[in-house]
């Protein structure tokens, strides 16, 4: 077959062909063409995904403890006149030495009261319930020297530790302790020459909290502020059948069914819970309008 025959042939062939090619579809199935399409692959994809251990989710989601939050506060905000005074260390090494409770307010709370009793501009404070002085130096120092500060006691062995840590502390005005019943105390007490009370710490047994305050704000000048502490009683000062009450908690209840009695005709007074490294309770703040 000459050459002339073999290429007229070979283009017959393409001209047969080329039509059914042109005319014929290739479908790809849709599950191989949709992960290119929608899902491609990236390795910096890939490095963004978490890689922290269980331990570490774990860790993320621990929240502070109120102890330690206490501690950064502290850290952060006491002055130098608490932080640095190494005989409020001394007062709690003696509350536990002697075996006595420790039931004395906290650290950032004793510069809660003195922030109160500066605010005010204070130089008579009366409190009610010692213990061993340690909530009653926090005040002291806030007060300027020709200030005076009543503190009443019931328990005498209470009463010489305070006396000891007052000593020591060279505290001025140096606070003068009377020991006896407080309620028979504040019936007896003379009210200081120079005037009314102006700030009132109430934090003795709360079965007379009632009592004590109905006593005290006859002693309280006109815009004087009173604080009581321990009024939240991790909450069961609220009427429950699930909770459990005491005397303490039917004191408060009665000191508050008193002051909605008295809708706000003597005292503005407020309540304030606290979470701290003691327990959840907090403090009810009143200030003298009459």
């Amino acid at each position: 077959m000459s050459s002339n025959r073999i290429l007229q042939a070979s283009a017959e062939l393409r001209s047969a062909i080329q039509p059914t090619l042109r005319s014929s579809t290739i479908r790809i199935p849709k599950t191989l063409i949709t992960p290119l399409i929608h899902r491609p692959f990236s390795v910096s994809a890939i490095s963004r995904q978490p890689a922290n251990s269980p331990a570490e989710d774990l860790a993320a989601n621990i929240k502070p403890t109120p102890e330690q939050v206490d501690s950064y506060l502290s850290s952060k905000l006491l002055h130098p006149d608490y932080g640095k005074d190494p005989t409020f260390a001394k007062n709690l090494e003696r509350i536990k030495e002697h075996d006595i409770p420790q039931i004395q307010i906290t650290p950032l709370q004793g510069q809660f009261l003195s922030l109160l009793v500066r605010s005010i501009g204070a130089e008579r404070v009366l409190e009610i319930g010692t213990l061993t002085g340690y909530s009653t130096s926090y005040i002291s120092k806030a007060l300027p020297y020709h200030g005076r500060i009543d503190t009443l006691e019931i328990n005498e062995k209470h009463s010489k530790i305070a006396q000891e840590n007052f000593l020591e502390s060279d505290l001025f005005p140096f606070p003068k302790i009377h020991l006896g019943p407080a309620l028979k105390t504040l019936k007896t007490l003379k009210i200081p020459e120079e005037g009314l009370y102006d700030f009132i710490f109430i934090d003795a047994n709360k079965d007379q909290v009632l009592d004590y305050f109905l006593e005290s704000i006859k002693m309280l000048r006109k815009g004087g502020l009173i604080v009581v502490d321990n009024a939240i009683r991790e909450g069961k000062i609220i009427p429950s059948s699930e909770q459990s009450s005491t005397i303490e908690v039917e004191g408060f209840r009665k000191l508050y069914d008193w002051l909605e009695q008295d809708n706000g005709k003597t005292v503005l007074a407020s309540g304030i819970q606290t979470v701290s490294s003691k327990s959840w309770d907090g403090f009810l703040i009143m200030t003298k309008l009459v």
